[in-house]
């Protein structure tokens, strides 16, 4: 019988051992330290029970029997400890104090039991069939520390059984709890057993404490009692907002967390009670919102799949209800946007529309004047109208450009053009204000510079332009120097050009935001400046788009110089020769006059008489029959009584406008009214008026201010070629 309680111990010290090498190899701290205390406890009941059932003298009798109190004491104290701390109990502070003084009392106790009655009325040995035990008579002490450990156990098992209650998802939840329950009950039996001398003299509670210890060793080992990972996932599952219900490959119902519970009532979501039909049902409203609880829920669908095949569904009824809101928010706020890009895309048109029509009036004025005879005087007068006509109409498209280029809609339309002239045309723009500040512009040109080139000749005037007024803006005294180079690679040419100044440069903090909209430099200085900020923004943007760059070098009170590339396409690679050499501007701009046709009968409507006077005059070096018309009704009239074999029509006019006008020639009997060219003469100049105006009937548009060149390559495509002569 001895060897066999031997035995016993010794498998319960293994046991013991194992149980601790798989605490400490757990990953959670937070369990650790009451968990591996109750293992010690057990490790030291097993020992001292293992050495007393060796001993044969009374004083060695009761030395392993109080050592064996050492773990007899604190195991259960040490339990609940770590079920208090595992199933995140709230317990007053003092309450674990309390317990841990009781059993430091009867341990202080046990150990000086020798030399009181408070626990042991007498301390006697005598001889049994398993060998040498003590005969000890209890005191009063001793019966109430046996009841509160039971009492000790029971709360232990009562903190086991309570959270598993509500924590239900765990995996293994219910297993675990019966395994909790049966290693606290264990101690319970064994105790009571020896209390009760159900056992003789024999104290069965370590055998108690092993069965509790092997229970904890399975519950750690297979069914995950220190698991965090596993069952922090099976409770974020459980605590989620977002319903999840799982079943198998075949609509069975199989688990529902709480929330989706409480959103489908009617469904139960209990295994036995909700049909596969249901599941079903659900499962085809996949990508659908539905209404529930006074919120929006969209269904949502998920194979469980290994690699074989499919094992099971899982639906997700998550709450779309801030996504609705922000998608209903974002449609309004896009609906407003659009509205909003509609309205300035009008105001666009009208302010395109209203500033041109008297832009058309100075410049095609001032071109009609130029052909009378003017002596040299009255002739430069009328050429700085002219120009200074043209430096305000490219300050009025940089506003609508900016406006454009914010609502993306700008556009670079390229063509074939001669370096030399574009660089005499502006050179020839900016000399009256390069003079009248006693300024002295230098012009340098790589005379090796293809001659004629294919890009956006307008827009790198545009920039050109920008650059040397903001160089004579800033320069108070000195000069103004452009200077234009190239590289080649044989068809396409790097066109490189500089602006410099001597004015009073820019400070190198102030050199990354030049660019920015509506911002200068040193503003306490320049306040006085005029300027709104832009032409850098715009001219940037421009190069950007034309896939060139810009790039500034500057001393503050010295000067700047501002210098771009941009890429071009060669046409003609013949040197654009000397910028000092023969004008050739006047012979290029009297190209137009090399035609005649006095059998042509041209047709203008307008509602602007002066608009009338302008085209009229312009068209003069033709030598046509024009005839003019005050409005659609009378245009209408007109093309009924004479057939014109080009008619050019106003876009905004009142009552009729020009497309509904050009769609009641259209729809006029005779097939001449469906063949006639009918020509946009518009200040409406924004992007995709042309295909506007194609899509509503008309062949073609002229944008104003209008100029000649554009004008006799117009009259050349669509008149008719017999009636045309040099």
């Amino acid at each position: 019988m001895q060897g066999v309680w031997l035995g016993i111990h010794i498998i319960g010290v293994i046991v013991c051992f194992v149980l601790l090498v798989s605490v400490l190899k757990t990953k959670d701290t937070v369990f650790k330290s009451s968990l591996i205390l109750t293992v010690v406890c057990g490790i030291i009941i097993f020992i001292a029970r293992c050495l007393y059932i060796q001993s044969d003298t009374q004083d060695e009798l009761l030395a392993f029997g109080k050592m064996e109190y050492l773990g007899k004491c604190f195991a259960n104290f040490f339990l609940v400890a770590f079920i208090i701390q595992y199933c995140n109990i709230k317990t007053h502070k003092w309450f674990l104090e309390c317990l841990g003084f009781v059993n430091i009392l009867a341990y202080v106790l046990i150990v000086t039991c020798d030399y009181h009655q408070m626990y042991y009325t007498s301390i006697s040995m005598k001889h049994t069939s398993v060998g040498y035990t003590m005969v000890l008579g209890k005191a009063p002490f001793y019966y109430f520390y046996m009841l509160f450990c039971m009492a000790e156990l029971a709360l232990f098992l009562y903190y086991c059984i309570k959270p598993f209650e509500k924590q239900y998802l765990f995996k293994n939840a219910k297993l675990l709890r019966i395994l909790l329950c049966v290693a606290g009950i264990a101690p319970v039996i064994m105790l009571s057993l020896s209390i009760l001398g159900i056992t003789g003299s024999v104290d069965t509670t370590p055998l108690g404490v092993l069965v509790t210890a092997v229970l904890l060793v399975l519950a750690i080992k297979y069914y995950g009692l220190l698991d965090t990972v596993s069952d922090a996932k099976d409770l974020l599952v459980e605590s989620m907002d977002e319903g999840i219900i799982v079943s198998d490959n075949n609509m069975n119902f199989l688990y529902a967390n709480k929330t989706a519970c409480e959103l489908l009532p009617e469904m139960g979501c209990a295994e036995g009670r909700t049909s596969a039909s249901e599941i079903q049902a659900l499962y085809e409203q996949s990508g659908t919102v539905i209404d529930l609880m006074d919120k929006n829920y969209e269904v949502r669908n998920t194979e469980i799949r290994d690699d074989v095949q499919v094992r099971g569904y899982m639906i997700s009824i998550v709450d779309v209800t801030d996504l609705m809101t922000q998608a209903r928010i974002m449609r309004e706020l896009k609906e407003k946007a659009e509205h909003a890009v509609a309205v300035k895309s009008a105001f666009l048109a009208n302010m395109s529309h209203e500033i041109r029509t008297p832009m058309n009036a100075i410049l095609g004025m001032s071109e009609m004047a130029l052909r009378g005879n003017l002596d040299a005087e009255e002739k430069d007068y009328i050429e700085q109208i002219q120009a200074a006509s043209e430096g305000l109409l490219t300050i009025i498209n940089d506003i609508l450009d900016f406006s454009k280029m914010e609502s993306g809609k700008l556009q670079i339309i390229e063509s074939e053009y001669e370096v030399l002239t574009m660089i005499k045309d502006v050179a020839s723009l900016v000399q009256g204000k390069v003079k009248d500040k006693g300024l002295t512009l230098v012009v340098r040109v790589n005379p090796s510079i293809p001659r004629v080139l294919y890009g956006d000749e307008i827009r790198i005037k545009q920039v050109l332009i920008n650059l040397v007024n903001n160089a004579v803006k800033f320069t108070d005294d000195g000069t103004i120097t452009i200077e234009t180079d190239y590289e080649t690679d044989r068809e396409n040419a790097l066109l490189k050009i500089s602006v410099k100044d001597t004015g009073m440069g820019i400070k190198e903090e102030d050199l990354e935001r030049i660019f920015n909209s509506f911002e200068q430099s040193d503003t306490f200085r320049n306040r006085k400046k005029e300027g709104s900020g832009l032409g850098l923004t715009i001219s940037k943007q421009l190069l950007q788009l034309m896939g060139g760059s810009i790039h500034v070098e500057s001393v503050y009170k010295e000067g700047s110089c501002f210098f771009f590339e941009i890429p071009q396409r060669i046409i003609d690679s013949a040197p654009c020769g000397d910028y000092d050499g023969p004008d050739h501007r006047r012979a290029r701009k009297q190209e137009y006059s090399k035609f005649r046709a006095p059998e042509a009968k041209v047709l203008i409507v307008d509602d602007n008489m002066v608009n009338l006077r302008v085209a009229a005059g312009l068209m003069k070096p033709f030598d046509m029959q024009v005839d003019t018309a005050k409005s659609g009704m009378e245009a209408l009239a007109k093309v009924q009584e004479k057939k014109y074999h080009l008619i050019f029509m106003d876009h905004m006019m009142p009552e009729m406008d020009g497309i509904e006008t050009a769609n009641r020639i259209r729809e006029l009997e005779d097939s001449y009214y469906k063949d006639v060219p009918i020509i946009a003469l518009t200040a409406n100049a924004i992007n995709g008026a042309r295909e506007m105006f194609i899509e509503e009937g008309m062949n073609d548009f002229i944008a104003k201010p209008i100029s000649m060149k554009e004008l006799s390559d117009k009259i050349l495509e669509w008149l008719p070629f017999e009636l045309l002569q040099e």
